[in-house]
C-alpha cells in the first residue's frame, strides 16, 4: 500500500520511487495499491484525482483516495488489498485445499525421577 499526502506534491513525487524499490526488492507478483490521503481537506489540495488515478494506471495498480482522519474509503482500501491477496493465493494453491495443519499429540512434560 502506497500512500501520498493530496496536499503535499513532493510526497506524490516519491510513488515512482517507492514503486521501483517495490520492484527490485519484492517478489513480481506483489499487490500493490496507491492511496491519495487526506481527500476530506480538498481546499488545500495539490495533486488531482486524475494524476492520481493515470498514475496507478501506468504502473497496473488499483487506486483510491482516502481520508485516515475522516474514515473515508480506509476500511475499503484495506478490504479491497486484501481480497486481491486472498484471490491470487487461491489461484496459486489451485484445486489443492491449501496446507492442512493436524493436531500433533502432546508429550508429556512430566518427568519421573528416581532417588537412589
Amino acid at each position: 500500500m502506497l500512500v501520498y499526502d493530496i496536499t503535499n506534491e513532493k510526497s506524490f513525487d516519491n510513488i515512482k520511487n517507492w514503486i521501483r524499490n517495490i520492484e527490485e526488492h519484492a517478489s513480481a507478483d506483489v499487490e500493490r495499491m496507491v492511496l491519495g490521503n487526506k481527500c476530506d481537506v480538498n481546499d488545500k489540495r495539490q495533486v488531482s484525482k486524475d494524476r492520481g488515478e493515470k498514475l496507478a494506471l501506468e504502473y497496473g495498480i488499483k487506486f483510491m483516495e482516502t481520508s485516515a482522519k475522516a474514515n473515508i474509503n480506509v476500511e475499503n482500501a484495506f478490504l479491497t488489498l486484501a481480497r486481491d491477496i486472498k484471490a491470487k493465493m487461491d489461484k496459486k494453491l489451485g484445486s489443492s485445499q491449501g496446507v492442512k495443519i493436524t493436531e500433533q499429540p502432546k508429550k508429556s512434560s512430566f518427568f519421573r525421577c528416581t532417588l537412589l
